[in-house]
């Protein structure tokens, strides 16, 4: 049984920091009425704005953390004060004391079992514990809309009838534990997701292993590979050594060590000979080259013999004085040809002048025409006639200049080129008698010089004369390229046939791993695990078509069992409270209206119908849940039965809640602002606002 004990409420809406608290231990119906002393106490008009549905709203954030309207949850922190709101909720559960501690700024949501706080913390971005909400749902085992219809019946909740036809059938599947299969579904698809993740696992492991035995058996065939290659050349190496042993077996080996001296012998006679050979080669190109070197010293003796020494220094001496001629007459005709340039210069000098001075006689600017003043005409026409004569004197002295080099030209006259010498400079000239002296002496020492070989020469000759000859048919067939090698004939005979046995008892390397490989590991594929488990979806399949199938028995025998016992409790409410018409649930969860054989819909009914098809549907979802799951102590109907409702429809309702308070031990509280009910009451709780503030009387006052 869910048995919820008592509220306490502090800066939430309308109730201020004064904590307020509402008992709900007690079996009986309790009436709520408002006094709003802001608007001037119990008279007319003064019910509205008390904070009666506060109480409703804080059940629903105390126990789910949001309130029955749509009101944001920092809308729900009292206006005034701004912070410290805080919702507590006492309740029972199978015999265990519960409570439920929520509020914001600061955001705390806390779950307390037995005394003892279960995992409760801030959330700072939230307002709440989604784990902790986790459990507080677990334990009420009843969502926030079925609250809204079976527990706090209020005129701001959609009313069933009037809500969409998939809402509907949520809602009626929720009452009659048709959820509870598609919960059982839910678990069914995370069971069916986790089978195949596991077959998939399986086949990515199965995958594995045969891409390994794959690359295993490759790995064995390359060592077979290896092991035949190796094979083949480890008999290739056996034949080879044992036919290198039969070979060396048949060699004489005295005559062959013979032979290797006879050849040691022949080769440096003929290293001997070849080193003769090369030093007369090199004496012959040396004597060679002496004596081409005597023919040119003797060449150009003869050559400089011929020359005439004082006529090649006469020679000399007058092309250093026909240079300087040329030399002053080039610097001549350089200077006149400076000069006719500055004389033709100044001569148009000397016009432009004359013109200027001419225009400044006649009073005009020589520059524009104009007419001048006499101040300033004197002292132009002076400076240009200065200019003038400067120019005149400057043109007498370039033609006295001109007539110097005139001179000098004529004075050096015409010039007539010197023959060509044999000697580049006079100083090589006059230095010829001891040029021929030194070349003599040169082509002496030179034909009285000594070959750098002969001696060498004669020492090979007589060397090679003291040996015996060898001829080279003398030499003998050779096994061995060098003598050490023959010298250790005996030992290589040794060495061939350890080899050779050695070689003949070496082990395959490759075999015991080829067989190790085969052997252990290559793993054995099995797809039993896979079976297994494909089976096992099979079977998680066909259970979940079964929950979630609309034409599964499994749903029907729902349906049928507790449709008709829905139906039952309608049918008997609807006529208690005085509804001529009747409603029925049919099989697929949809509603039927008729009123003598009409079939009508929810908004064909007066506003008074509809409150009493509310209260009974209400009341018949209540009596479905608590024979399903659990019963449930407290009951709140807001103003449901204030408008649209005749005294028959309001008395008939009166007398079901009664009944329901004193045989079924139910609390309920009826909120309203019709001030006659309090004659129909025995207990009346009073909510007061005053200064903006609500607050609950102390004690349910007994009328």
């Amino acid at each position: 049984m869910l048995k919820i004990n008592s509220l306490t409420v502090k800066n939430f809406m309308s109730v201020g920091n004064a904590t307020q608290a509402v008992n709900f231990d007690r079996s009986d119906l309790t009436l709520v009425l408002g006094e709003n002393l802001d608007l001037g106490g119990d008279d007319t008009g003064a019910r509205n704005g008390t904070g009666k549905t506060t109480i409703i709203n804080a059940l629903s954030y105390g126990l789910y953390g949001q309130a029955l309207t749509n009101i944001k949850k920092d809308n729900l922190i009292n206006k005034t004060n701004g912070k410290n709101m805080l919702v507590t909720v006492d309740f029972e559960v199978g015999g265990r004391q519960y409570r439920i501690e929520r509020g914001r700024r600061p955001n705390v949501t806390k779950l307390y079992i037995d005394g003892q706080e279960q995992n409760g913390y801030l959330d700072d971005s939230q307002g709440d514990s989604r784990e902790t909400q986790s459990d507080i749902d677990r334990l009420l085992g009843m969502s926030v809309d079925m609250f809204k219809h079976v527990v706090a019946l209020n005129t701001y909740t959609e009313p069933f009838l009037s809500m969409r036809a998939n809402d509907q059938r949520q809602v009626i599947e929720q009452l009659l534990g048709i959820t509870i299969l598609s919960e059982k579904a839910d678990h069914l698809k995370n069971q069916i997701k986790t089978t195949k993740d596991m077959i998939q696992e399986e086949k990515i492991r199965i995958k594995a292993v045969q891409d390994a035995n794959l690359r295993i058996a490759e790995q064995i065939d390359n060592l077979k590979k290896r092991q035949k290659l190796w094979q083949t050349k480890h008999d290739e190496d056996c034949a080879k050594i044992e036919k290198n042993l039969i070979s060396l077996s048949e060699i004489d080996i005295d005559s062959e060590i013979a032979n290797h001296r006879l050849l040691e012998q022949f080769n440096a006679n003929k290293k001997l000979y070849d080193q003769l050979k090369s030093i007369e080669t090199r004496q012959k190109l040396w004597e060679k080259k002496q004596l081409d070197e005597c023919d040119a010293i003797k060449l150009q003796i003869a050559d400089l013999s011929s020359i005439d020494i004082d006529s090649e220094i006469a020679i000399h001496r007058n092309i250093a004085d026909y240079d300087a001629k040329v030399k002053r007459r080039d610097e001549a005709k350089r200077w006149i040809a400076s000069i006719d340039i500055a004389n033709a210069k100044e001569e148009k000098t000397q016009a432009k002048l004359k013109k200027e001075i001419e225009d400044l006689k006649n009073h005009k600017c020589y520059a524009c025409g104009s007419e001048l003043h006499d101040d300033n005409q004197a002292d132009i026409l002076a400076a240009k006639e200065t200019a003038l004569q400067e120019s005149v004197m400057q043109l007498l002295a370039n033609h006295t200049q001109k007539s110097e080099h005139l001179e000098t030209i004529a004075l050096i006259g015409e010039l007539t080129q010197p023959p060509k010498p044999y000697y580049k400079t006079l100083e090589e000239a006059l230095n010829h008698r001891n040029t021929l002296e030194n070349m003599n002496t040169t082509l002496e020492n030179r034909m009285l010089e000594k070959s750098p070989f002969s001696e060498q020469i004669i020492e090979l000759a007589t060397e090679l004369g003291d040996r015996e000859y060898i001829a080279e048919t003398q030499l003998g067939v050779l096994h061995y390229d060098t003598i050490e090698d023959a010298l250790n004939h005996r030992n290589t005979l040794e060495q061939l046939a350890n080899s050779l046995l050695n070689k003949q008892e070496e082990g395959d390397p490759y075999a015991e791993q080829i067989v190790e490989m085969e052997q252990n590991a290559i793993q054995e594929i099995t797809w039993d695990s896979i079976n297994n488990f494909t089976q096992m979806q099979e079977h998680q399949e066909f259970l979940l078509k079964m929950l979630t199938n609309k034409d599964s028995f499994v749903r029907k025998k729902i349906i049928d069992q507790n449709l008709a016992y829905l139906n039952n409790r309608l049918g008997s409410y609807l006529s208690a409270i005085g509804l001529p018409h009747e409603v029925r649930f049919q099989n697929d969860l949809s509603v039927e209206i008729t009123e003598l054989g009409r079939d009508l819909d929810f908004d064909n009914l007066s506003r008074g119908e509809r409150n009493r098809l509310i209260l009974s549907l209400s009341w018949a979802f209540r009596d479905v849940w608590e024979s399903l799951y659990q019963n449930i102590n407290l009951l709140f109907i807001d103003e449901l039965i204030d408008s649209g409702m005749d005294a028959s429809g309001v008395e008939n309702a009166l007398h079901i809640l009664k009944r329901m308070g004193r045989e079924r031990n139910k609390t309920i509280f009826l909120v309203s602002h019709r001030d006659e009910l309090a004659g129909r009451v025995n207990n009346i709780l009073t909510v007061t606002k005053e200064n903006g503030f609500t607050s609950y009387s102390s004690d349910i006052e007994t009328v």
